[in-house]
């Protein structure tokens, strides 16, 4: 799939994310920031705030969407899908007949999802994920690891929207 290196763009593939005994373990995600409801965090929960850039088949992606429906965010936390097949500079932003809800990004105009990480860090090493939640307001990502995202969107969300 790919990875950015000291900001740039590799094809080169990230070592097997195994265990000693050959089991899966997932890496940790890079970008760990917190949205709070009292903004103390320094990132406050707004409605219109923060975009959720996803991918229908990445199941954890996936599982922050019905998240966000659950919640009845829809109105306060808008989306930007990927195209699901994955493609050089990994994750693309665009059209195809085939999967209609997938669109161009029209809150940056990215093309591919790692224009964020390095809008957000330009020396940024590593993998570049879905789900991502992007502050507009900082203009940078705030998290990429789908549990927290759920677990903010449930408890510092209350009274927004559905939330």
């Amino acid at each position: 799939m790919g990875i950015l290196v000291n900001g740039r763009w590799s094809e080169e593939e990230l070592a097997a994310e195994t265990d000693a005994a050959g089991a899966f373990q997932r890496s940790d995600s890079s970008f760990r920031d917190w949205i709070t409801a009292d903004g103390s965090s320094g990132f406050k929960a707004e409605p219109g705030r923060y975009h959720l850039y996803v991918a229908y088949n990445c199941p954890w992606a996936h599982r922050t969407l019905i998240f966000r429906a659950l919640k009845k965010l829809e109105g306060a936390i808008t989306i930007t899908c990927a195209l699901p097949n994955i493609r050089e500079q990994g994750w693309l932003f665009g059209t195809s007949p085939q999967f209609p809800e997938c669109t161009p990004d029209t809150v940056n105009g990215f093309y591919h999802l790692h224009q964020a990480y390095t809008a957000s860090d330009r020396h940024y090493t590593g993998k570049v994920t879905v789900p991502t939640l992007w502050d507009k307001k900082t203009l940078r990502v705030v998290n990429n690891e789908s549990s927290e995202i759920i677990r903010m969107l449930n408890s510092e969300f209350q009274g927004i929207a559905g939330g």
